[in-house]
């Protein structure tokens, strides 16, 4: 196992790629139960913090760039 830990953030990305395109998928097919208002509270959350933090790896890229205020720089 790596010590590094970007490794294992890369592949958790992936897995957690993978997982919501077979939840997707699923939730799309005619015999799928309708989610609880409990999974609908957890997904709500779920997506809610992965939005938050691919916004502030995007903030730091832009940063990182010198470009602050997240304007495209025409070419």
């Amino acid at each position: 196992m790596s010590s590094s830990p970007l490794p294992s953030a890369r592949e958790d990305l992936q897995g957690f790629f993978r997982y919501c395109e077979r939840l997707l998928h699923s939730a799309q097919a005619s015999e799928h139960m309708p989610f609880s208002n409990e999974d609908l509270k957890q997904i709500c959350f779920y997506a809610n913090a992965v939005a938050k933090l691919a916004d502030s790896q995007r903030r730091l890229e832009e940063r990182r760039s010198g470009n602050p205020d997240g304007f495209r720089l025409q070419r």
